[in-house]
């Protein structure tokens, strides 16, 4: 019973330090990182084992909706099919990751096993320092995609235009630089935000109740775990809209350096031999 119930409130925003390994300070989020990495690795390799061409089994039906999901979500801000799919082991990495942090947080034990007087685990997703690491992290592998789909002066464009001698266009685009910055701050506090919240919420009711814990704060565990699901959702989403934002101009030059269809090019043959409408 001792995993459901708290004897006493133990609120600390930043994650424990456990032990130190060759100089490194190892937290106890990141040891549930670390476990839930592993836990998606293994599905992921158990998955791609048993890919088939009919429908499989049950557990492969849930990687597959989660899959042709974030997919979908991808094609249906980009509008692209093509880009959705080159983006989406990316994305799909990214909402697994916080989904399944949100929900490893919430079993029991995480939170109310000890080692050395400090809890052993405790969700990434709940650390700050945890959802920093996947804001930067998103934000760096963007401005990568960018930079490959636009080379540098097409970056250079996407911030500061073709005039950027324009003192206007230059101060836009510093503030355009300035906003990735703000973006890496909102997304992790965002996620930090919510997930600790919740933790605390269910910290306090089972401090309340003590051993009827697990009655007490059934529902609200259930709520947290449609939460963390909305959190995943909600992180995901942003970052398909900045990667959208950060290769938009290169996919629409692409579309229209590639629109050779039988239409258009009747309609510049007809005005190549006919002249304009007005006969000139």
């Amino acid at each position: 019973m001792n995993l459901f119930a708290a004897t006493s409130f133990n609120i600390v925003m930043h994650a424990e330090e456990m032990f130190h390994f060759m100089g490194a300070k190892i937290t106890n989020s990141m040891l549930l990182g670390w476990v839930t990495s592993i836990f998606l690795v293994s599905i992921f390799i158990l998955a791609a084992r048993k890919v088939k061409i009919t429908a499989g089994g049950r557990s492969l039906s849930i990687i597959e909706v989660i899959c042709d999901g974030v997919s979908g979500l991808a094609n249906q801000v980009m509008g692209n099919r093509q880009a959705a799919d080159k983006f989406a082991p990316f994305l799909i990495t990214l909402f697994c990751f916080i989904l399944f942090n949100n929900w490893f947080g919430l079993l029991p034990g995480v939170g109310s096993l000890k080692l050395g007087g400090e809890p052993l685990f405790r969700a990434w997703t709940a650390d700050l320092t945890g959802t920093l690491a996947l804001s930067i992290c998103s934000i760096v592998i963007i401005q990568f995609y960018s930079f490959k789909e636009l080379k540098i002066g097409g970056v250079f464009k996407h911030y500061f235009s073709n005039k950027p001698y324009n003192p206007i266009n230059f101060f836009v685009g510093l503030l355009e630089v300035l906003g990735e910055f703000t973006r890496v701050a909102s997304l992790a506090l965002r996620l930090f935000g919510n997930v600790f919240a919740g933790e605390v919420l269910l910290l306090v009711l089972a401090a309340i109740t003590s051993y009827a814990a697990p009655l007490a704060t059934l529902p609200f565990i259930l709520m947290e775990f449609f939460v963390g699901f909305i959190q995943a959702f909600v992180f995901t989403m942003l970052v398909i809209v900045y990667l959208t934002l950060a290769v938009a101009h290169h996919d629409e030059e692409h579309e229209q350096s590639l629109d050779h269809s039988p239409g258009n090019n009747l309609g510049t043959k007809k005005l190549a031999t006919e002249g304009s409408p007005n006969g000139k």
